[in-house]
């Protein structure tokens, strides 16, 4: 990013010599803003950073994403001897700092419960201006991802991803499960990331059924964290008034990360500032974290500020292995005291796992640790 920014820098000061003498002093103050606005934006573009010349790196976690646009990154490193006896995302580079692969594993399992679509393993490969993306299950095959086998990538001279289409295991060019083909981003004079998706006729589509956004926009902060989803209509920040977008309508959503990325809150509002709630009745989610940034717990608010109610679940809490695994998540009121959930009845959920590290059950339990059968 630095390398980026002092080249972007050094070309703005010759442009600006062999311009005017005129140019006032504030002109050059608000265009170096604007270029490290676009340096930090891009920031995220870049892989996570490798811990020695293997070109191999270990994380607990990936970083909290709401766009196609961001390459995978990293979060909390672990030494290699640690990855052993932890759950942790391998992120692997070639020799010119490239990502080639992220895979979810405990030593050299691949599991099959990651946050990167439903796939163990993810891999890129490069060819001229593009990164071709694909997905495998923990049994390394080559699987389909969000109704797409082949993600296609294009990247500027910098490296940014600028489009994305989605292709058939036979290469031939498909929608995705949102009705979409293809992705066209653009990073912004003022730093936002501009996004518009298109389906196979060419037609400008939304983000998905849920969330009836057609062009959006995202901002970063100065570490590459996103902290802001907008929706847009030409340069206004526009209203969703569609009925997934509640009574007083949807505009951006904004998520308040740590230091270390985790989100804290991640919260939904209306073109006048108003929180709003979702298409699930829902407005704000509030998480805490422990030392390694897993979930403690969620906490669920509506438009009004208030615990959800009906049929959602106001609170949920999880408890980890010391291997970083998810062992039990708990249904609970505003008060902290279990509850069987309004939807199914259940209450606790419990994971359960072999040696290796690979689920092998999953049971649900009421408030009385009674089984319930889905």
């Amino acid at each position: 990013m630095r390398s980026f920014y002092n080249l972007k820098y050094k070309n703005l000061i010759k442009h600006l010599k062999n311009k005017s003498m005129k140019l006032r002093k504030t002109t050059l103050v608000l265009s170096v803003v604007v270029l490290v606005i676009i340096g930090l934006s891009s920031c995220n573009q870049s892989p996570s950073k490798k811990s020695s010349d293997t070109g191999i790196a270990y994380y607990r976690g990936l970083l909290f994403s709401e766009s196609p646009w961001d390459l995978e990154r990293g979060s909390r490193q672990l030494t290699p001897e640690e990855a052993r006896e932890i759950n942790s995302y391998k992120f692997t580079q070639d020799n010119q700092g490239r990502l080639i692969s992220v895979e979810f594993v405990r030593g050299d399992e691949l599991l099959g419960y990651s946050s990167m679509g439903g796939a163990a393993k993810v891999t890129y490969e490069y060819s001229d201006n593009k990164q071709i993306k694909h997905f495998f299950d923990k049994n390394n095959q080559a699987v389909d991802s969000e109704g797409a086998f082949t993600y296609e990538y294009t990247l500027d001279d910098n490296g940014t991803r600028t489009g994305l289409k989605f292709f058939d295991r036979d290469g031939k060019p498909i929608e995705n499960r949102n009705k979409i083909h293809s992705y066209v981003w653009k990073v912004l004079d003022d730093g936002m990331v501009q996004e518009r998706r298109f389906n196979l006729a060419n037609e400008e589509t939304v983000m998905n059924p849920f969330c009836p956004f057609y062009e959006l926009r995202f901002s970063y902060n100065d570490l590459g964290y996103v902290v802001r989803m907008a929706n847009y209509s030409g340069d206004t920040l526009y209203n969703c008034t569609a009925e997934n977008c509640g009574d007083i309508g949807v505009s951006y959503f904004t998520f308040e990360p740590n230091e270390f990325g985790d989100v804290k809150s991640f919260s939904v509002y209306n073109v006048t500032g108003q929180m709003s709630n979702l298409y699930w009745g829902w407005s704000r989610r509030v998480s805490t974290h422990d030392d390694n940034g897993y979930v403690l717990e969620t906490a669920v608010y509506d438009q009004d500020n208030e615990f959800v109610g009906g049929k959602s679940v106001p609170v949920t809490r999880n408890s980890y292995d010391k291997h970083g695994a998810l062992i039990e998540t708990t249904n609970m009121d505003k008060d902290r005291n279990v509850i069987n959930s309004p939807e199914n009845g259940v209450a606790i959920t419990e994971y359960r796992y072999d040696e290796k590290g690979n689920r092998t059950e999953t049971l649900y339990f009421d408030k009385d640790r009674k089984p319930v059968s889905l």
